[in-house]
């Protein structure tokens, strides 16, 4: 019969540190002098994030997963990568659907207006040229993040994906 006492003896002989020289190529007394360069890629804790269908819909453009056809046109039922909301020809991506469709200018005149207030005209259309159209500046992964734009996007893309899925 196994007693409790010798189930411990066993798990303690697993929490013991380890011996510097029983295993020197794992076990070091040594602290490193520098972090491990995955804790400095950490991505850093995002206050936007609030369990909202919004803040889903944000997380999957930040991470590139957004169910737009140009992403799943291989195994949806229309099998194109050509945006169905506008039948403008053009491939539906994220920038497309924030930037360009025309289903979507209501939703998008709105969140213009914030975009303005808080950056400026000039400012904005500086960032449109650059190679993300100012995406990455409407989802906060800039360095500029602003949470009244990042709130407003949430709103357009609640507003926008519930238009597309006709409800």
């Amino acid at each position: 019969m196994v007693t409790k006492y010798a189930v411990l003896r066993q798990v303690s002989r697993y929490l013991r540190p380890l011996q510097a020289n029983s295993c020197p190529t794992m076990c070091t007394n040594e602290i490193p002098e520098k972090r491990p360069t995955w804790i400095e890629t950490c991505p850093r804790f995002e206050v936007f994030y609030d369990g909202s269908f919004g803040s889903q819909l944000l997380f999957a453009v930040r991470c590139k997963a957004l169910s737009v056809n140009r992403r799943t046109w291989r195994w949806n039922e229309g099998n194109t990568r050509l945006c169905l909301q506008c039948n403008r020809g053009v491939e539906e991506t994220v920038e497309h659907l924030v930037l360009e469709c025309s289903k979507y200018e209501q939703e998008r005149e709105s969140l213009m207006d914030v975009v303005h207030e808080q950056c400026g005209e000039n400012k904005w259309n500086a960032r449109c040229v650059e190679e993300d159209s100012g995406v990455r500046y409407l989802v906060g992964l800039d360095e500029e993040c602003n949470m009244t734009v990042v709130d407003a996007m949430k709103d357009f893309l609640v507003y926008a994906w519930n238009k597309r899925q006709g409800g």
